[in-house]
């Protein structure tokens, strides 16, 4: 029996429209933080940038700011998922751009580095454009030239794609490298454009890499991206965006995105994304044996310290061992995380045969 192809729909990329005014999204998630305080804030992304952003962002560029919500039957995802909905549809910050807003108002020069390393892991878009470059598919020239003009990045002269040119092959054969946390998330198994993207006319909301201009600009203003148009990011944030990363250093990684103040994770949450990293999606049930399996191990044989747990809400999904109140945890991994990693991955791949 063959799995039901579930799409995860993409937005166009957004950013912020001035390319060289990164911080234009710090001031936007201030403004959101506020009003999400004083009123719940619903609707569609373009409905609350509207809302809370007038005069700030314009709403192309701060569509960018959300995360995945369900409309219509589809699952959408317009941008990185800096502001998420919960279960009754309010948008407000996540964790995560708390953190950077905090760490904005403090130090913005740190903050910019931090919202270049949220870009790289969470982007599909930027993503995609970094792995096409490596892998020689697609090139990135004049970059000097395109961050001086207004036009930024234009596909045939600054960005040239010599393989998977077509839109409609941009992303295949790379939809975990490019999405794999947000096909988790969203419990989907492959990528999609919007229905409608492709039909638009030809607009500043069509379908355009040239927005990728911004995160350039990022890239560039952080020391990752030179003059010339090479790429010098991080090992850590190499190793993610090619998956070389072992099992134990992405749930490390994957610990310190999830972790709030206290250094509590949801695990379900960060175990999910730990195996889509690795290139798969299971079902619950499947996912539920493989996770009691993987933490008994773990425990047992000092690959993970458990060193507090606490219950959680329902976003928090399945405590360990179904336990409600162990849905928040603090772990410390260790190297050994990796062999348990590998043990109990034929159990699951048996788990998986199965449900086909």
């Amino acid at each position: 029996m063959t799995a039901k192809r579930t799409p995860l729909h993409l937005e166009r990329p957004s950013f912020w429209t001035e390319s060289n005014d990164s911080e234009a999204w710090f001031r936007a998630l201030d403004a959101i933080q506020h009003a999400a305080a004083a009123k719940a804030q619903t609707g569609t992304p373009r409905t609350v940038a509207e809302r809370c952003l007038v005069g700030i962002i314009a709403w192309r560029g701060a569509t960018g700011l959300f995360g995945a919500f369900r409309r219509q039957g589809r699952w959408l995802l317009p941008g990185v998922g800096l502001v998420a909905s919960d279960e009754a549809g309010h948008w407000d910050l996540t964790d995560a751009a708390q953190g950077l807003l905090h760490t904005w108002k403090e130090s913005p020069s740190d903050a910019l580095a931090g919202l270049a390393t949220y870009l790289v892991r969470e982007s599909p878009w930027l993503r995609l454009l970094l792995l096409r470059v490596q892998a020689g598919d697609w090139e990135l020239v004049n970059w000097v030239d395109a961050r001086r003009g207004r036009a930024g990045l234009i596909v045939g002269s600054s960005l040239r794609l010599w393989n998977q040119s077509e839109p409609e092959s941009w992303f295949v054969g790379l939809e975990q490298e490019t999405a794999a946390p947000w096909l988790a998330r969203t419990k989907c198994n492959t990528l999609a454009y919007d229905p409608d993207l492709l039909k638009r006319k030809r607009s500043k909301d069509n379908l355009s890499l040239s927005p990728l201009t911004a995160p350039l600009h990022l890239l560039e203003a952080v020391g990752w991206l030179t003059g010339q148009g090479e790429f010098r990011l991080p090992n850590e944030l190499m190793a993610d965006l090619l998956g070389q990363a072992s099992p134990a250093e992405t749930l490390e990684s994957l610990t310190r995105r999830y972790a709030d103040g206290r250094g509590f994770v949801p695990a379900e949450p960060v175990l999910r994304e730990l195996l889509a990293v690795f290139g798969v999606s299971p079902p619950a049930d499947a996912f539920a044996g493989w996770m009691d399996a993987l933490i008994n191990q773990s425990v047992q044989h000092g690959a993970l310290e458990l060193l507090d747990e606490e219950p959680g809400q329902a976003r928090h999904g399945r405590g360990l061992q179904a336990d409600r109140s162990r849905k928040l945890v603090r772990w410390v991994v260790h190297p050994e995380f990796n062999d348990i990693f590998q043990n109990e991955w034929p159990a699951l791949e048996s788990q998986l045969e199965l449900k086909r």
